[in-house]
């Protein structure tokens, strides 16, 4: 008798069929893994593209063929182009390094991924280069209300927390749009260092707010 059990994404066979069961098992754990890399693939490319082009400039073709994937895979796995940017963008949105940190040493911390920021693809020009779009601005402010405002605020703390937490997303977001979208001289070479003890130190004082120290 075989019995075919679902864990996870992956299914099991039990039972013997002569060598057709391990046979089975392997394809399927293949397959899937097959699926994660391919739905990977997509991703980063889909990051990269809206990134750099923006909504309106970015077609599902366009990310499938940087993804070498075609672009039924693209339609399979994400559905539409304005649920690929969204899967994009929270992809893209990780909070975790900041909030993984102490208050005390937020501005520190900040200054640190800044620092090392360059003109890596990130979420604040997805955003930027998509707001002429009404559904990608609407995904934009939902996503980060909802990734970065909500969950700072928490870690934050009272008085004001989402007042502050809007203040550091205002801050931070001025700060790489000069420093990457629109680059100004005063934010390279020799002078970023003294930019960036800035940063931190309103970073630092904003979050200070809510201490009682």
């Amino acid at each position: 008798m075989l019995t075919v059990v679902y864990f996870g994404k992956f299914k099991y066979a039990t039972g013997r069929i002569g060598n057709e069961v391990t046979i089975s098992l392997h394809k399927e754990n293949a397959l899937a893994r097959d699926a994660d890399v391919t739905r990977s693939r997509i991703m980063a490319a889909a990051i990269s593209h809206f990134s750099e082009y923006g909504f309106g400039q970015t077609g599902v073709r366009d990310v499938a063929a940087l993804a070498s994937a075609s672009p039924a895979l693209v339609v399979r796995y994400f559905g539409s182009k304005e649920r690929l940017f969204r899967a994009a963008l929270e992809s893209a949105m990780i909070m975790e390094p900041v909030l993984g940190v102490e208050r005390c040493h937020l501005g520190e911390r900040i200054a640190r991924l800044f620092a090392g920021a360059g003109n890596a693809a990130n979420p604040l020009s997805m955003i930027i280069l998509s707001a002429a779009d009404p559904s990608a601005r609407a995904i934009s402010i939902e996503v980060l209300e909802r990734r970065v405002i909500a969950p700072l605020a928490v870690y934050l703390g009272p008085p004001d927390a989402e007042a502050r937490a809007a203040r550091l997303n205002i801050l931070w977001s001025g700060f790489l749009i000069a420093r990457q979208l629109l680059p100004l001289s005063p934010l390279s070479g020799s002078r970023l260092p003294s930019m960036l003890r800035w940063l931190a130190e309103e970073t630092q004082a904003i979050v200070d707010q809510g201490s009682d120290a």
